[in-house]
């Protein structure tokens, strides 16, 4: 089976996606940003958009590693709709909620906060939830008996 002509576009534009927010999210790290490359790289050839399993031989990254596209069963183009949408959220997720971080010599972690990552403010960890009003909510609740 053949890549459906009218998703190619947006299949295009979720790759771009996820190469820019690899990039952003691994800078300073090529060790990862290859291997993100890698997996990217091998999804995106594969006609359904599957990523390659892991601890799978595909995923190590070696000088010598050859580049195998992915074959698989035929998938329905709803099916395909909902990976790239999937990719999208993934690129989104990586460019605002994952940090990279370094251990100092002294013990301290340095994260690199980059301008997309989402700070919370925990508001909701600051007010403490609603307790019951007495302390046995149940106390007038009929009870199952045989």
């Amino acid at each position: 089976m053949s890549f459906p002509a009218s998703l190619k576009p947006a299949a295009r534009s979720a790759y771009r996606s996820m190469l820019r927010a690899s990039r952003i999210t691994f800078n300073g790290d090529p060790t990862r940003h290859v291997q993100m490359l890698s997996v990217l790289r091998q999804t995106f050839s594969s006609p359904s958009l599957t990523p390659p399993q892991p601890g799978s031989a595909e995923l190590r990254s070696s000088p010598e590693a050859t580049f195998q596209p992915i074959v698989e069963e035929q998938v329905e183009e709803g099916e395909i709709k909902k990976r790239i949408e999937e990719w999208k959220e993934t690129a989104q997720f990586l460019r605002k909620n994952v940090v990279q971080g370094v251990q100092d010599e002294d013990g301290t972690w340095k994260l690199r906060v980059t301008d997309e990552t989402e700070l919370g403010d925990n508001a909701t960890i600051k007010e403490p939830p609603k307790l019951p009003s007495t302390p046995f909510p149940n106390r007038n609740k009929r009870r199952c008996t045989d």
